[in-house]
């Protein structure tokens, strides 16, 4: 983002406002309508009206099943998949994801990247005895800070953007485990930076366990993470040390295939 000097020569409220009421389609709604677009961000019925019809002309937008609502349209799906076939990181993870879940068919792998206080999940591919993943993941938001690829990414932020971020997020237990102190996921992301991967001890879902490597650019930023996932049974059924070696060599291969070269002593 460019200094505040700059957005707000720039910055355009009716775009934003178009943008935020298609930022409501990507939770759990399948479809809303106008009055509840309008509560939820503070718009007169007329405006939040208007918005969703031009968003509807446009093709992003379509009309739901329940008249009055609106859907995401062809045109979402049209940008999505663009971004998906253009994004280096899923086109170069593709391969070794795949290595990785015929190596290890028991678990699920995901990339995700950090957006604001949540990470998205990129790209997922799942091993053939994985039955339990049943969720689809593509676009997926999930809290950083409970997650194995949050705190992968959070751990390599600057100072000043890790203290923005908890000025942001409410650190909620979601189980018995969840780190709910900013202290102590200070000390954990200083840990994962120090060993170059990440743990999720049952954080996020109580039977669930994953382990997390950062990937980096050809400039050496983190701009992704990449994480095995399982039941909390099943990994126990595995050395813990040899997955995270597994996950952090393929976090290094995607690294290199994206230009990252390690220094050499």
């Amino acid at each position: 983002m460019g200094d505040d000097r700059t957005q707000s020569y720039y910055f355009l409220n009716t775009v934003a406002r178009a943008v935020a009421v298609l930022d409501q389609f990507t939770g759990p709604d399948a479809e809303l309508g106008v009055a509840e677009i309008a509560r939820r961000l503070n718009l007169h019925k007329s405006v939040a009206h208007r918005i969703l019809a031009t968003l509807a002309d446009l093709g992003l937008l379509a009309n739901g099943n329940t008249n009055g609502t609106y859907r995401l349209g062809v045109k979402s799906l049209q940008l999505g998949l663009s971004y998906l076939r253009h994004s280096p990181i899923d086109q170069v993870a593709q391969t070794h994801m795949m290595r990785l879940a015929q190596l290890l068919p028991d678990f699920a792998f995901h990339v995700a990247i950090l957006d604001g206080v949540d990470i998205v999940y990129q790209k997922t591919i799942v091993g053939a005895r994985a039955n339990w993943w049943v969720s689809p993941t593509l676009g997926r938001r999930y809290m950083a800070y409970c997650t194995a690829l949050g705190k992968v990414l959070l751990a390599y932020l600057s100072p000043s953007e890790l203290a923005t971020y908890l000025s942001k997020v409410e650190l909620r237990p979601l189980t018995p485990t969840t780190i709910t102190s900013a202290e102590a996921l200070r000390r954990e992301l200083e840990q994962v930076r120090i060993q170059e991967y990440a743990y999720d001890n049952a954080e996020n879902q109580a039977d669930r366990c994953c382990v997390s490597a950062p990937i980096r650019d050809h400039t050496g930023r983190v701009v992704a993470a990449l994480s095995l996932a399982g039941l909390k049974e099943k990994i126990a059924e595995y050395d813990r040390e040899q997955l995270v070696a597994i996950i952090k060599e393929a976090a290094a291969a995607i690294s290199r295939d994206l230009g990252f070269a390690t220094r050499r002593a």
